[in-house]
């Protein structure tokens, strides 16, 4: 567990996740599409880290800068920094009429809504005094929401990128649905491999209480 966030550490994310937000938007992409494509991207990298390290071990010495317990929480606060910049663009671009949008919000909006809204809990819950006063086991608890926010987030951009008149448009729109298998596939991978580890440590101890 880390408990720390290194200033450096947001520095890198917060260059990245510009930088990718650039290159997306003078690609063609509008800027409301890039955030909300970036956005997704950094949840990906937060969610895959735990399953990885489940299903490889020495991930932590391969990966560099020691990536997979030291980023997650930059990543998850960087994630909801760019979701809410992702929102606020969608009400600018409303003239800020934020009731009128909320009115006539769509379940899918109201997914994306909710999601940010736990995004944020977790956010202000990731950072060391946080984590400390709350103790290991309660902010666990809290942070398995993330996955929560996943399915959200994967309601959400599915609708927008399939379930609507001209959709997909682009590339864009199909990297969705690969990110999403690739979460899930990771997820259930860690998940039988949980469940195989547990079977064969029940099998050795009947071997050894057995005469």
């Amino acid at each position: 567990m880390d408990f720390r966030n290194k200033f450096s550490y947001h520095l890198i994310v917060a260059l990245i996740s510009i930088s990718l937000v650039l290159v997306l938007f003078f690609s063609g992409i509008t800027l409301i599409r890039a955030t909300a494509a970036v956005a997704f991207f950094l949840l990906f990298l937060t969610l895959t880290i735990g399953p990885i390290m489940r299903l490889w071990k020495p991930a932590s010495k391969v990966l560099p800068w020691n990536l997979p317990w030291s980023w997650r929480g930059e990543l998850g606060i960087w994630f909801t920094i760019v979701s809410i910049v992702h929102i606020s663009l969608i009400f600018s671009d409303r003239q800020w009429d934020i009731i009128g949008y909320l009115i006539g919000v769509r379940l899918s909006g109201v997914a994306g809504l909710v999601a940010i809204f736990f995004a944020i809990i977790l956010s202000v819950t990731s950072f060391g005094k946080v984590i400390k006063f709350l103790g290991i086991a309660s902010w666990k608890w809290l942070h398995n929401f993330s996955y929560v926010i996943f399915y959200l987030v994967g309601a959400h951009v599915i609708n927008h990128s399939f379930l609507r008149s001209g959709r997909p448009e682009d590339w864009i729109h199909w990297s969705y649905l690969v990110l999403i298998f690739i979460i899930i596939t990771l997820q259930v991978s860690a998940f039988v491999k949980n469940v195989i580890k547990y079977r064969k440590s029940l099998q050795v101890r009947d071997d050894e209480v057995s005469p």
